[in-house]
């Protein structure tokens, strides 16, 4: 017999769980507010897509993947109008869209900063097996977020389709998403 918690749990994600039947028809869903101030639509993000999961705060990691992410889309030219370029916060409660447009702005043009409710961003980073987790650093002081520093990329399917360190430089990454997307056509 459940238990009145695990009803009380099942009546809380409702709202989530009815929201994402939009997202589940790949296996890699994506959620929340895109830093144009939309919400992510299940037309969104077609084709391929390189992601990152990191936030706005962060003093060293995330500025590194993003840049990395950029020199890739310069290196690839042409092939690069084939990706959607995402950075996902998973630092909702101060990553914003405003905060995320101004943000991924400055590294490339066509990256689109996602903010994913709390609820959302569980699922998304169950289902991308990415960890997150917030970190105290002492009194005063603004709160970290640890994070898989890695970027991801995904088919046309939305199937898994790599996983590249966050440091591999612009020119490596294009050259690996060229061999992933002529492997896959």
């Amino acid at each position: 017999m459940p238990r009145r918690r695990d009803a009380l749990a099942l009546i809380a994600a409702l709202p989530v769980l009815l929201a994402a039947p939009r997202a589940w028809a790949t296996p890699l869903p994506m959620f929340g507010q895109r830093s144009d101030g939309r919400p992510v639509g299940p037309d969104d993000f077609r084709g391929w897509r390189l992601v990152y999961f990191g936030y706005t705060h962060c003093p060293d990691v995330c500025p590194l993947g993003l840049q990395t992410i950029a020199d890739a889309l310069d290196a690839l030219g042409e092939k690069a109008k084939a990706i959607s370029p995402i950075f996902v916060t998973v630092d909702p409660d101060r990553d914003t869209p405003d905060v995320m447009k101004d943000y991924v702005g400055f590294f490339h043009p066509s990256l689109v900063g996602v903010t994913p409710t709390a609820d959302e961003l569980k699922i998304m980073a169950k289902a991308w097996r990415v960890k997150y987790a917030k970190v105290e650093v002492g009194e005063g002081r603004p709160y970290l977020m640890d994070h898989t520093a890695t970027i991801l990329f995904s088919d046309p399917a939305g199937e898994a389709a790599g996983r590249f360190p966050h440091n591999l430089g612009g020119a490596r990454l294009a050259e690996k998403i060229v061999s992933v997307m002529e492997s896959r056509s």
